[in-house]
């Protein structure tokens, strides 16, 4: 089968994809030239497409250490290292490319969370450098899907109305509570309760004149590893009238269920 070149472009798009590292040895350019190699040689019938394509360096490429040319070829090695340093610039001109490319997404995928905080807050205030700033941080640690939740949780829940328009204090809390907000919903993805029990500790804040913040939440996960039901828990918060009951109330449940789980089945 004819050898059919490869394109820059195509070239450009396999480095990329590679992350302009070497699949064999990991080495990375510019300290490394790349090269493109075929997965199934084009002597066995290997094409260009891009599957059939993988980044190497030039050592692995050609499946040999280097080796010193003869004296007599000196003309053959300077012409040689004229193309290794014209492929190592059109590397590196690849990966400003690349870079570029990427910063330019990050930018899109920011305005998108910026649209999204600002949709939230019906366009009743604007971000300062410092919320962009943050805004940014939060969009690229935790990704867009994560952050447009957080926001439309946290919205939810923290925005506040006075004569019909969103109080600035509001805003500004609601605001500062997506990263935390954000957590929450990663850890609930493992633990599917932990949403309602944070609902049944935010009850106990609104109720009760003290709240063991240290320990509330591991007492009601001890009670629900125990087999006792968030909705009951928050029922149980409704009622309560102190700390002390509630927690006595927990101390109990958890007590009998271990005696329970204890005793020997006849």
């Amino acid at each position: 089968m004819d050898r059919v070149a490869i394109s820059k472009r195509v070239r450009f798009e396999v480095f990329k994809r590679d992350s302009f590292a070497c699949q064999y040895c990991g080495q990375r350019a510019p300290e490394v030239i790349l090269n493109v190699d075929h997965v199934k040689p084009v002597a066995e019938g290997g094409t260009n497409d891009i599957l059939n394509l993988i980044t190497a360096c030039a050592t692995c490429n050609a499946g040999k250490g280097r080796y010193e040319l003869a004296d007599d070829a000196a003309l053959s090695k300077q012409l040689n290292q004229m193309s290794v340093l014209n492929e190592r610039r059109q590397q590196i001109e690849m990966m400003a490319e690349w870079r570029a490319e990427l910063e330019k997404l990050d930018d899109t995928i920011y305005s998108m969370a910026e649209d999204a905080w600002l949709k939230a807050i019906e366009y009743s205030a604007d971000l300062t450098e410092s919320g962009q700033a943050d805004l940014k941080k939060w969009t690229k640690l935790h990704g867009l899907e994560a952050v447009y939740a957080g926001i439309s949780a946290s919205s939810t829940s923290y925005l506040q109305r006075e004569e019909n328009r969103i109080t600035i204090d509001s805003i500004n809390h609601a605001f500062s509570m997506i990263p935390r907000v954000i957590s929450v919903q990663k850890r609930s993805k493992d633990k599917p309760y932990l949403q309602r029990l944070f609902y049944a500790r935010g009850i106990l804040r609104n109720r009760l004149s003290y709240l063991n913040e240290r320990s509330v939440m591991s007492l009601m996960e001890d009670a629900v590893s125990c087999g006792a039901d968030p909705e009951k828990i928050i029922e149980l918060c409704k009622e309560v009238r102190s700390w002390t009951q509630f927690r006595e109330s927990i101390d109990e449940f958890i007590e009998r269920q271990r005696q329970a789980n204890d005793e020997p089945s006849e």
